[in-house]
């Protein structure tokens, strides 16, 4: 079973038409798997100016991703996750709220994800959700302005506003994993960066329509993640 997830400021029918065509273009690849396209969420009339409060709505829908899944799966159905932006901060929350053991997790491919880039090393964020999978790969790009610019500002106001214990860092879909102290990457986390010739921008994933060819080859990324390959290529 694989779960593709869309990322911030995504309404419902662009949601939609987006996951189906990149769900479509998957299971050109993997045509045995069984996908699941979720929207949730993570816009607002104020558009990308809405940022800062959509960690919460992530936040909510993992915690409601997750029930679902508990609700719908037995015991032992294997998953797979395949993410865009923050929508990674939507799966990992719900893996964090799924029992140990319940469900395999093979495969979780993250798309430009607009989570912290040392979230994945410290106990305190992610690293113990991305220890449960059998592989995490991230696919990152330093020509995308969205995470490069808006996202340590996002980050920032998250932390005024919420009063949290911010970390200065960029996002894990910009330059890929960064290690924390005493903290290793853990073995599993496979970062592939995508060349600054090619130039992948934050809409270079997912599509609707006819891809562009930064958007086919990113699925075609994202499929052999879900298939299994030993060294999946962009």
């Amino acid at each position: 079973m694989v779960y593709v997830v869309h990322g911030f400021n995504v309404d419902r029918p662009s949601g939609h038409e987006s996951l189906f065509a990149f769900a479509q273009r998957l299971a050109s690849r993997t045509p045995d798997a069984a996908y699941v396209a979720v929207t949730w969420p993570g816009h607002s009339w104020a558009g990308p100016a809405s940022y800062p409060l959509e960690g919460n709505d992530a936040d909510d829908s993992a915690v409601e991703l997750a029930r679902f899944i508990d609700r719908v799966h037995p015991a032992g159905t294997e998953l797979s996750f395949v993410t865009h932006s923050l929508g990674a901060r939507v799966v990992l929350g719900a893996v964090r709220r799924l029992a140990p053991g319940r469900y395999p997790l093979t495969e979780v491919c993250t798309m430009a994800a607009a989570v912290d880039d040392f979230s994945v090393s410290i106990p305190s964020a992610y690293r113990a959700e991305v220890e449960r999978a059998g592989r995490v790969a991230v696919l990152a790009s330093e020509r995308d302005a969205v995470l490069r610019l808006a996202y340590p500002l996002g980050d920032f106001l998250q932390s005024f506003l919420f009063f949290w214990k911010d970390v200065p860092g960029l996002a894990l879909g910009y330059h890929g994993p960064r290690a924390a102290p005493n903290r290793p990457i853990p073995a599993n986390v496979r970062h592939t960066q995508i060349p600054r010739a090619v130039g992948a921008g934050h809409g270079d994933y997912l599509f609707s329509g006819t891809p562009n060819a930064r958007q086919a080859r990113a699925a075609a990324f994202a499929a052999a993640v879900v298939a299994r390959d030993a060294a999946p290529e962009y």
